[in-house]
């Protein structure tokens, strides 16, 4: 069964999508641009953007850059979420929806954002080393292709800039946190990103930088996290062929809604419950209480180990 949030009604692209974007008096990227997952002509907003925001996102799961743009584009319905890029997989950059035009990763910000640019969520600090300095690059460069200020999360809704899911949240619409709970566990503070993007530095651990410090990839949750109510149980969900979203902060639909599980990617869990006819199992992430259904009646999303 899917769980997905209602962004809008999104119509089919009204052009081809374009094979190259040409950056007028930008120097030569560091990056190319994978278009394998970007949208056909059937797929995607065909509502141009205002050049007001480039938002920044994370993914909020452990997976590959390329299964994140994979899930976006073969799971995509006219009200399923979706970024303009996923950057992930040591640097590389994948592009899902058309530069310029609309994404649905932002909620009532959407209109207002040519880009949308997707982090992927990994413990490995080498392959987060070169994911961070295109996320980086990326951002600059868009962002002074449609001028917009490199200035990071200022002002109110009126400001132009490039902004965190988190400031869109706090100034717009929605619920979402990232990417900075991430950054911050791999060393990167708001302060850093926000002169990177200024600036242009991308080193993480050199120079004026500040190296991670042992960011810990999570193992199996400790029981003394376990909400009343549910059964300890450590283990991982893999999920089935169907993104599925979590809700933060207690065992309910009605709970804030957070990211999707895409497909075929895990989630590692500290215990489970059963809510009406769903089963939730459960972990805690930055101090958060994360609950993903994972069961309708006798019916499992996916396999357990």
């Amino acid at each position: 069964m899917k769980h997905k949030k209602l962004i809008g009604l999104v119509v089919a692209f009204g052009a081809a999508i374009l094979l190259a974007v040409n950056f007028t008096g930008v120097a030569q990227a560091s990056y190319s641009i994978d278009y394998t997952y970007a949208f056909n002509a059937n797929q995607g907003s065909s509502q141009r953007a205002s050049h007001s925001y480039i938002i920044m996102h994370e993914t909020a799961t452990e997976a590959s850059g390329r299964n994140v743009a994979a899930n976006m584009k073969n799971n995509y319905t006219p009200y399923t979420a979706y970024s303009t890029f996923v950057v992930g997989d040591g640097g590389k950059v994948y592009q899902i929806g058309q530069p310029g035009y609309v994404a649905y990763a932002a909620g009532n910000a959407n209109g207002y954002s040519p880009v949308q640019i997707e982090l992927q969520h990994t413990y490995d600090k080498a392959e987060f080393a070169k994911n961070y300095a295109t996320y980086i690059e990326l951002a600059r460069d868009y962002a002074k292709k449609y001028g917009i200020p490199t200035t990071l999360d200022a002002g109110g809704a009126g400001t132009p800039g490039i902004k965190s899911h988190l400031w869109i949240t706090q100034n717009i619409w929605g619920d979402h946190v990232d990417p900075y709970g991430y950054l911050a566990s791999m060393g990167v503070s708001k302060a850093k990103l926000a002169n990177d993007l200024a600036k242009g530095t991308t080193s993480v651990g050199g120079g004026n930088t500040t190296a991670p410090t042992t960011p810990t990839k999570p193992t199996a949750p400790s029981n003394t996290n376990v909400p009343a109510g549910f059964t300890p149980e450590n283990g991982t969900f893999v999920n089935g062929d169907t993104e599925i979203m979590n809700r933060i902060g207690a065992a309910s639909f009605n709970a804030a809604q957070g990211g999707y599980l895409p497909a075929y990617t895990s989630w590692k869990y500290d215990s489970w419950k059963r809510v009406g006819n769903y089963v939730m199992i459960h972990h805690v992430y930055n101090g958060v209480h994360v609950f993903l259904p994972v069961r309708y009646n006798s019916t499992a999303w996916g396999t357990f180990k």
